[in-house]
């Protein structure tokens, strides 16, 4: 499975607290499954990764360590190359 996460850092977050969820990172890594690509937004408050995973309650319990930090956003997906046979199948 293939999984889309966007991250923010919560609203007026201190630096203390930045520092607090760097040692968290520091301490877990990218954690479970096998990271794809992961890409910093350039206003510094996030990111996106992708990751491919057999295990999601792994990276649900990897992800609880974050929640005082970020807001997450998980989405299930697919590579086009995989989609467009089914679209068009579904439009035939």
């Amino acid at each position: 499975m293939l999984l889309l996460m966007e991250y923010t850092m919560k609203p007026h977050i201190s630096k203390a607290e930045m520092v607090e969820a760097m040692g968290v990172w520091e301490e877990h890594g990218e954690g479970p499954g096998e990271l794809v690509a992961h890409w910093q937004r350039l206003e510094g408050n996030g990111g996106v990764k992708v990751l491919q995973t057999d295990d999601p309650e792994a990276v649900y319990r990897y992800n609880l360590n974050f929640t005082p930090f970020l807001t997450m956003k998980l989405t299930s997906v697919i590579n086009v190359d995989s989609a467009v046979p089914q679209i068009m199948d579904y439009l035939s």
